[in-house]
């Protein structure tokens, strides 16, 4: 852009240079975004799984709880659906069993074996919608869920959390070069 000459309402002329904003600010500012969220990213990466366990853990240890001291709103649920779950004995030891995959998950003790008592435990939840869907789904539509039917679903999202927690142990033995698992051997493909 070129100098130009202006007059002002007196008539008097001045000349104006236009003023050129380098991309310097530009440059100043991608470096600290990047930095910000290469800190962030790191930070997700590094925490999200173990918060994650820590997180599922805290609420098995708490709904394990309920059920040991007989305060559990699900009790209903399961005499409903599992018949031998009236007895007050099977509550309990359900709620020993999650108090079992909560210390695991917590405390990263035995987790394998929490992961396993927790995919247990949650396909025998998913079974209830199948021994009785009218408790579950409203005129036995599966699209369609009552309350119950809710709580259950979750439980998917909690089955496939732990899924991600066993596949993000699965990679820490490896980096460390631990023995490799039956999985470590699979090949998978980096591109999907």
């Amino acid at each position: 852009m070129a100098t130009q000459t202006l007059t002002s309402d007196d008539g008097v002329p001045f000349r104006v240079e236009p003023v050129v904003i380098a991309p310097i600010a530009d440059s100043v500012l991608q470096p600290a975004i990047r930095t910000w969220d290469d800190f962030v990213l790191t930070a997700f990466q590094r925490w999200s799984v173990p918060a994650l366990r820590v997180a599922m853990g805290l609420v098995f240890l708490w709904f394990g709880g309920l059920k040991v001291f007989g305060v559990s709103p699900v009790t209903p649920m399961l005499k409903a659906t599992y018949s031998f779950m009236a007895l007050p004995a099977f509550t309990v030891m359900l709620g020993a069993w999650e108090i079992l995959i909560g210390i695991g998950l917590v405390f990263k003790l035995a987790l394998r074996h929490a992961l396993l008592l927790l995919c247990l435990h949650l396909i025998g939840t998913l079974t209830a919608a199948w021994l009785a869907p009218s408790y579950f789904f409203v005129h036995g539509n599966p699209l369609v869920l009552t309350v119950s039917g809710e709580f259950v679903a979750k439980n998917l999202v909690f089955l496939m959390a732990g899924f991600v927690i066993a596949g993000h142990e699965c990679l820490l033995r490896k980096g460390r070069g631990e023995r490799a698992t039956p999985a470590a051997k699979l090949r998978i493909p980096k591109k999907l």
